[in-house]
């Protein structure tokens, strides 16, 4: 009975292998034009952190998009909270927030974003994390359904690039 378990095991490894090559699986390599325009957009975003320009970030987002956040719990471990984005709920603020090296997949009118972040407040370094921006190409244009993000107060060190020319956007 063990030859059979390893039998299974090596031929289903093999077709998860022999799928994941599969063409018809494959990521087409995204247009330099299309992720420009979705750098673009979350440029602008992150502008917009910095000048509270909440018009902007509206514009930006789609109704009824979520945040979804993971931060340190105050009991240990983390909490992972989700909201809708309500831009009623934004307040002004002394925000900067910059990524770099990002990810960016884009397969028709979907793309995801992955970077690392960091944001200050009142001109300090609050946190560092990761930032994800998922979009959809509308008529007018890249704009954000949704947004993830962790808040690590430690992590700076450790994301923080070595080469402050990789920050975007450059202000």
């Amino acid at each position: 009975m063990p030859e059979i378990a390893r039998t299974i095991r090596i031929v289903s490894a093999a077709a998860l292998m022999s799928l994941a090559c599969s063409p018809a699986l494959a990521q087409p390599a995204a247009s330099a034009q299309d992720q420009a325009a979705v750098l673009s957009v979350v440029d602008r975003f992150m502008t917009a952190i910095s000048t509270n320009d909440f018009a902007l970030l509206s514009s930006l987002r789609i109704e009824g998009g979520t945040n979804t956040v993971e931060r340190p719990s105050s009991t240990g471990g983390t909490l992972v909270t989700r909201r809708p984005f309500t831009p009623d709920s934004l307040k002004p603020g002394e925000y900067r927030e910059r990524y770099w090296d990002p990810i960016v997949h884009v397969r028709g009118k979907i793309a995801v974003v992955w970077t690392p972040y960091e944001f200050w407040q009142a001109g300090k370094t609050s946190h560092c994390g990761i930032d994800v921006f998922e979009l959809v190409k509308e008529e007018s244009g890249w704009r954000i359904g949704n947004m993830m993000w962790t808040v690590e107060p430690d992590a700076c060190p450790a994301v923080r690039p070595a080469d402050p020319g990789r920050v975007r956007p450059k202000s």
